[in-house]
């Protein structure tokens, strides 16, 4: 389903999600068959995100999504999550909608076009997040990630500049870029460049709602939008994320 629908996780990113919330992963079958999945990622009780939203084609407009998507809704609400978000294609919107979520921002995926498959040559390893840069990032997303974090940071390309941190890791259609945190857009700059330098090829790259100096810098380096996506929420959270502190989201299923 995965291939068919055109996304760019492989087959690490799923494994990741399944153990970071192994009782929040539901999949729909029909005679024995996957036809449907969704995840869900919890941050604390403050803030949940909902991805990872498929349902086969060949059985869409059976209900599948909204039964998957109840199933995630009342997991985290018995977890007790103030908010719960996604990442909406303009496809998934309306179902979304009927369910009570509330359009928060629209943003665009770029992407850098090239001939060549996406390709890895790192010349140095991947730097370690320390507690400054944790403190950032909470900053950053209004809450407590670092578990999350630590996961991804294990199958991705890391690089550091003072609090400021971001990854780069391989997908199946494109390298991916993100997250990106940094206190400003120099530094932004420099973590971009030093993540996009070891790799060639296709390159993604998912800029939140309320950072313009993420697209003036991503137009800059040869991106460009190819996809609209709507940031949707249910409930709130206690504090509001620093969105000009974010400048490239982890992924539109983590946030």
């Amino acid at each position: 389903m995965c291939r068919e629908a055109g996304w760019n996780q492989q087959p690490a990113d799923w494994s990741r999600l399944i153990a970071h919330e192994p009782g929040g992963c539901f999949i729909a079958e029909i005679q024995e068959q996957i036809v449907g999945t969704v995840t869900t990622t919890r941050y604390g009780t403050d803030l949940a995100w909902i991805g990872m939203m498929l349902v086969d084609e060949r059985f869409r407009r059976r209900g599948i999504a909204t039964e998957l998507m109840e199933a995630s809704l009342s997991y985290l609400r018995e977890a007790g999550v103030n908010c719960i978000k996604l990442d909406a294609t303009p496809a998934g919107q309306p179902v979304y909608e009927r369910l009570g979520f509330q359009p928060e921002g629209l943003f665009h995926r770029w992407s850098r076009d090239s001939e060549a498959s996406p390709n890895w040559s790192l010349s140095r390893p991947s730097q370690q997040l320390q507690k400054s840069h944790w403190q950032l990032d909470q900053a950053a997303f209004a809450t407590d990630r670092i578990e999350w974090l630590n996961r991804l940071a294990e199958g991705s390309h890391v690089v550091t500049c003072k609090r400021s941190f971001g990854m780069a890791r391989p997908g199946f259609l494109a390298n991916y870029v993100g997250p990106v945190v940094a206190e400003n857009e120099d530094e932004a700059q420099l973590i971009i460049d030093d993540l996009l330098g070891p790799i060639s090829g296709h390159t993604f790259w998912d800029i939140p709602p309320g950072n313009l100096a993420a697209s003036t810098l991503a137009c800059s380096r040869g991106f460009q939008p190819v996809r609209n996506l709507t940031r949707m929420r249910i409930g709130s959270m206690p504090v509001p994320p620093t969105m000009p502190l974010q400048f490239a989201i982890s992924d539109p299923g983590t946030g």
